[in-house]
């Protein structure tokens, strides 16, 4: 199957593990998986991550940093969930080849998930997003209920990368929701959820993020990048 999609994608991986497939662009590392169904083991899907290669080990345990690129159904929707899209295709017997809707799906949507992130800089900003950015019919998985630790990573990522605008940016939605609570937790505020995840994020780099932490404090300083 990995074949088959390899051959439907019309570009190479740097590597190929069983139903994973590794494919590097400059400082990106983007991976399309195949899954299967925990419920169900005769059907799967296919979903690809983008991550930033220099971050990777460390921050394995938090999912690295990056984003998960989502496709449409075989129906059609293209409707972001909250939760991980249902495994939708059959799983093929033995050596067939896929069935016509499958091969569609991956030469539709295959190379617009594998390219959605630009660069560092743009991989930054779709962690900022305050909702699914959509490109060429696919688009970022970006919920509400991770919009602190994502803020913490892309602050992770600029400061990684040396990349001011990146930083401004965050900052300034720092600035914007910080007094906002995180659902469903009314007495704690999206600024020390930040600064929570801003403490694990800098152990596990050891990338200094100690301004961020101290927004956990009851009146903090909003960083000011020049």
């Amino acid at each position: 199957m990995a074949d088959q999609f390899v051959e439907l994608l019309g570009t190479a991986p740097v590597s190929v593990d069983g139903g994973k497939l590794t494919f590097v662009r400059g400082s990106l590392c983007t991976t399309l998986s195949m899954w299967k169904d925990r419920y169900g083991r005769s059907a799967f899907g296919w979903v690809v991550y983008t991550e930033y290669i220099d971050l990777c080990e460390q921050m394995d345990g938090f999912g690295g940093v990056g984003i998960r690129i989502d496709h449409p159904a075989p129906s059609g929707d293209a409707s972001p969930s909250s939760i991980p899209p249902a495994a939708c295709y059959p799983w093929p017997a033995g050596s067939a080849l896929l069935p016509s809707e499958i091969a569609a799906g991956v030469t539709r949507h295959g190379l617009p998930s594998l390219r959605f992130v630009r660069d560092p800089h743009d991989l930054g900003l779709l962690l900022l997003a305050d909702t699914h950015i959509h490109r060429d019919g696919v688009w970022s998985f970006t919920p509400a209920n991770n919009e602190p630790g994502r803020l913490a990573k892309a602050i992770l990522l600029a400061r990684q990368c040396g990349d001011q605008e990146l930083e401004r940016a965050a900052a300034a939605k720092l600035r914007n929701r910080g007094e906002e609570p995180v659902a469903p937790h009314p007495g704690y505020l999206f600024r020390q959820a930040v600064a929570d995840w801003s403490r694990q994020y800098a152990k596990a780099t050891g990338i200094d993020l100690s301004d961020m932490a101290k927004l956990k404090r009851k009146r903090p300083q909003y960083p000011e990048i020049s």
